[in-house]
């Protein structure tokens, strides 16, 4: 799951909860080639980890007997058809909005019967009567049912005859009773269809009453792909190597890299249910996993690429700092000798003489940045107009941070998404000492580098600024 199925989860929930109404699971699992048993658990897991929850969870592929049953009925009553056409015949009568030669044959029950029992039928199918004259593509007699042969992770071989999306989502959602749809504006062309389906079905008493469809504009990154043919095109080209990696916004890498569900659902729930399409900064949902990290988040000190300072005439032996500004998060400890680690970005801006901060610590004074950089202690209270700089005392760690960027990518004029080789770097430095003692999984802030989400002893993801 990615961001946009959040939003659709979210959306479907809220107004569930609005109207005291109950909030449906289904998986739509009726093509075994594009199934895995462990898409069940990873998509639950996802979902369990937002915090959603469900009044009834269903699978698509259990209703295969009464959707056979309706679908037998609908070949009777001449709203679909058997076609045996070549593929590339079909696409081409598509096209050129003409009828194929076996759209007006008679349905009998011994021809339905064979196309649902026969081993030895392999490249039929059935299709919608629909309007081959339609502007609307999707009434072009798209398939219904298809022959598909490779086991299901649920049912195994017991069936070869398998629905389209298009077929087993109304005939379902009549059966279990399912007053409203919301799903995003990429089904729009199908509601035609949908809604013709879902009349077929009321008029042969099927149902009570019919689905009501609401559209919302789909969701879609500027920085990272949320089409998963794009995602897929990139792990096989290899630039990522799964699902997971830090720059997409799927789910599992969102969690990986730092997201919370408090931040990412505050995001969706902010797009609201409109039809305007969007295209969001990766930066705005930064903001919002910010504020939702911020007050529960330790601060420590890191430095990339740091030089060393030495400095003389300290008067203490150690600082203890909060580990929070505002927040009662606890207190660390840091022992001070006259080595600290600084970054030289700091020391480049600065000139012999100038007097600057150690950030919560003293003011010093520079006094050489010949070969080894010195300064001299000058006091301890803050002094406002003084430039502050961070530091890590003698005794920090080395410390890695993997820094995704996703303002570095490219989309090519045929809408395909790549990932710039700079869209990922490593930062090596220092970091304070007590953070020897994080585990993976830990988030932290860095001072001054952003917030970031331990993967290893001596390793963090940056998860935004």
């Amino acid at each position: 799951l990615h961001i946009g199925h959040v939003k659709a989860f979210r959306l479907n929930a809220r107004y569930a909860e609005q109207h005291s109404g109950k909030l449906y699971l289904r998986f739509d699992d009726t093509n075994p080639d594009a199934v895995d048993n462990s898409f069940y658990k990873i998509i639950k897991d996802n979902l369990v980890w937002m915090g959603v929850k469900f009044d009834q969870t269903s699978y698509s592929s259990d209703y295969l007997p009464q959707i056979h049953e309706i679908t037998k009925k609908m070949l009777i009553d001449n709203y679909l058809y058997i076609c045996e056409c070549k593929p590339v015949i079909i696409k081409t009568n598509r096209l050129k909005k003409q009828e194929c030669e076996h759209r007006n044959t008679v349905n009998n029950n011994k021809k339905i019967e064979k196309f649902f029992s026969s081993p030895e039928l392999f490249n039929v199918i059935i299709r919608f009567k629909g309007d081959m004259n339609s502007d609307n593509t999707a009434m072009r007699d798209p398939t219904m049912m298809r022959i598909i042969d490779s086991p299901h992770p649920r049912q195994g071989t017991k069936y070869r005859i398998w629905p389209t999306y298009e077929l087993a989502a109304p005939i379902i959602d009549c059966i279990e009773q399912v007053t409203h749809v919301l799903r995003s504006k990429e089904f729009e062309l199908r509601d035609e269809l949908y809604n013709e389906i879902t009349q077929i079905l009321s008029d042969q008493g099927k149902v009570k009453s019919r689905p009501s469809l609401v559209s919302f504009s789909r969701l879609s990154m500027k920085g990272s792909p949320t089409s998963k043919s794009n995602i897929k095109s990139l792990i096989d080209k290899g630039q990522i190597d799964n699902w997971h990696d830090i720059r997409l916004v799927t789910l599992s890498a969102l969690h990986k890299r730092g997201f919370i569900p408090e931040g990412i659902s505050n995001f969706v729930d902010s797009l609201g249910l409109s039809k305007s399409e969007s295209s969001p900064d990766f930066e705005l949902l930064a903001s919002f996993n910010r504020k939702a990290r911020d007050k529960s988040d330790k601060r420590y000190f890191f430095v990339p690429n740091p030089v060393k300072l030495k400095v003389y005439n300290i008067p203490i032996k150690s600082v203890t700092l909060k580990h929070h500004p505002t927040e009662n998060l606890g207190n660390r400890t840091i022992d001070i000798s006259d080595e600290f680690f600084v970054s030289p970005d700091d020391i480049d801006s600065l000139n012999e003489g100038n007097e600057v901060r150690l950030m919560d610590l003293f003011n010093i004074k520079i006094t050489n940045k010949s070969s080894t950089v010195t300064a001299e202690y000058t006091s301890t209270e803050p002094i406002s107009s003084l430039k502050k700089i961070h530091w890590v005392a003698h005794d920090g760690i080395n410390f890695n941070l993997l820094i995704p960027d996703n303002e570095k990518y490219t989309v090519s004029s045929d809408g395909s998404f790549e990932f710039l080789p700079d869209s990922l770097t490593t930062h090596s430095g220092i970091a304070e000492s007590q953070c020897k003692n994080l585990s993976e999984g830990d988030m932290l802030q860095f001072n001054r580098i952003g917030f970031c989400r331990v993967i290893s002893a001596d390793s963090a993801i940056l998860s935004h600024k």
